[in-house]
């Protein structure tokens, strides 16, 4: 079995060729890794592959396949996008979209010093939240009915926002759901972060989306106020706390805040789910008109804005890192020999842990394509190939020249088939013979025609003549035809 360790930039699983490693979790582990196309295609996507420690693990392992099953069938633009679950000799991988910006968490930690989240920045992400919320807890199998999905590890780790304002929610490794391959059996075991877990995951176990809805309600108070409504010194005292205190009121805190978020807020954050809010859309619905009474109408652009300005530096760098793991990927492909054994089989083959997969295809010649970030083309796998069989690709922002695509990306298009035209004059051929053939039995009377036709093929010599001169120059032209 191949095991984590192994892995490192420029290992292919399935199509896809590791670039760096992004991040590691308690599970799993976050690679940046490309999928290599023809004509200067390439996409970023993240790979993420099970810890070591958990890869013999039946229990891990089924966790791991749920989410890729579950988490594959939300589809809604503020769930993150399960691209494919692959299997490389034993090692599990589920491909995602990559997400170009960071987490809640890492947004908190750098706004802190300055005050925190602007209200109408949090609410637009706090609405968005809650419909890719939504979006899953609506789930429904293929005969109609609801799966019952519920997240349960909804944190400031598991929400990301892109450099466009756009919210994605991920990690479902833990979710729960009607039909899923694993179940917990072991008396006492967590399923999420501690602090961010409801009353009724913490005792019974039994949870519904309004679950959720205590998670998201635990997240916006501590972005609004910058303190954990519940944490203790312990997780066992963070734990009574969830179970038996309600937190300090928001207002105390912070204000400033509206009076009726801080009560959607804490009606979020019932210890009873029957005092909640029913679902994640009538909290969005409130957050909304909250929104809307403040008077600043927010867009997805201003998030965008708000997270660049915020968070340029970090995700820039990230950018220069990436950048560069894909000009070493190139570098590395072009330095193959053409036509060699090691650019036939790529990275897979000369791997004997390995069944001899080939890499993703790269770039003929020793002119590599250029390593840039926001040069990548912005497509669906599926996508048809570009028309046009050269063209630039669009300006990176990190300021290194794109070219156009390498001449030996460029195919030539196939010379068309003349099929019509022989097909057209063996019709015509056949035409004429059977015209002739008709003919020359009427005139033997062996074909019955009436007395005016008789009389016109009597009198018409001129009419084979004229058709055996037809039929010569058709011959000729066929000849003509076939010897090109």
């Amino acid at each position: 079995m191949q095991i984590l360790s192994d892995l490192k930039p420029g290992d292919t699983l399935g199509r896809y060729e590791i670039l760096m490693p992004v991040a590691r979790g308690g599970m799993a582990a976050v690679w940046a890794a490309r999928l290599v196309g023809s004509r200067g295609f390439q996409k970023i996507v993240a790979v993420k592959t099970m810890l070591p420690e958990f890869g013999d693990d039946p229990a891990f392992e089924a966790m791991f396949l749920d989410e890729a099953r579950l988490a594959s069938r939300i589809r809604h633009p503020h769930a993150v996008e399960i691209v494919e679950l692959g299997d490389e000799n034993g090692l599990l991988y589920i491909v995602m979209e990559w997400v170009d910006g960071d987490t809640i968490s890492t947004l908190n930690k750098q706004v802190k010093a300055s005050g925190g989240v602007p209200l109408p920045i949090l609410l637009r992400i706090a609405s968005s939240i809650c419909a890719g919320l939504h979006a899953a807890h609506e789930l429904r199998d293929d005969e109609g009915k609801l799966v019952d999905l519920v997240h349960r590890d909804i944190s400031p780790q598991n929400v990301m926002v892109s450099f466009d304002g756009i919210v994605k929610i991920v990690d479902f490794g833990v979710a729960k759901a009607t039909g899923r391959l694993h179940e917990t059996r072991v008396v006492g075991q967590l399923k999420g972060k501690i602090p961010y877990l409801s009353p009724e995951q913490l005792t019974s176990g039994k949870v519904d989306r309004r679950s959720d809805i205590f998670s998201l309600g635990v997240l916006l108070y501590t972005t609004l106020s910058g303190y954990h409504p519940f944490r203790g010194k312990s997780d066992a005292k963070t734990m009574e706390n969830i179970l038996r205190y309600a937190p300090v009121p928001l207002r105390e805190l912070v204000p400033d805040v509206p009076f009726d978020l801080a009560l959607a807020i804490e009606r979020a954050l019932a210890k009873d789910p029957a005092d909640r809010w029913n679902d994640c859309a009538s909290f969005q619905r409130t957050l909304d008109q909250i929104a809307i009474s403040i008077g600043t109408p927010v867009t997805d652009g201003d998030v965008g804005r708000f997270v660049r300005d915020t968070l340029g530096s970090i995700v820039e760098e990230r950018r220069k890192k990436l950048a560069a793991a894909i000009q070493v990927a190139d570098s590395r492909h072009s330095a193959r020999p053409p036509g060699s054994a090691a650019a036939t089989a790529g990275a897979g083959a000369q791997r004997g842990d390995r069944r001899g997969k080939q890499a993703p295809s790269a770039p003929a010649g020793n002119t590599p394509l250029p390593a840039t970030f926001a040069g990548i083309l912005p497509v669906a796998l599926d996508d048809a190939p570009p028309k046009s069989a050269a063209r630039s690709l669009p300006a990176s922002g990190l300021g290194v020249p794109v070219a156009s695509a390498p001449p030996s990306l460029v195919t030539p298009s196939p010379r068309p088939r003349r099929r019509w035209r022989r097909r057209l004059f063996l019709a015509v051929l056949t035409l004429v013979l059977l015209l002739s053939g008709a003919a020359l039995a009427a005139r033997a009377g062996l074909l019955p025609v009436p007395g005016e036709v008789h009389d016109l093929l009597r009198d018409g010599r001129g009419l084979l003549r004229t058709l055996r001169e037809a039929l010569r120059g058709l011959l000729e032209r066929i000849s003509a035809l076939l010897a090109e």
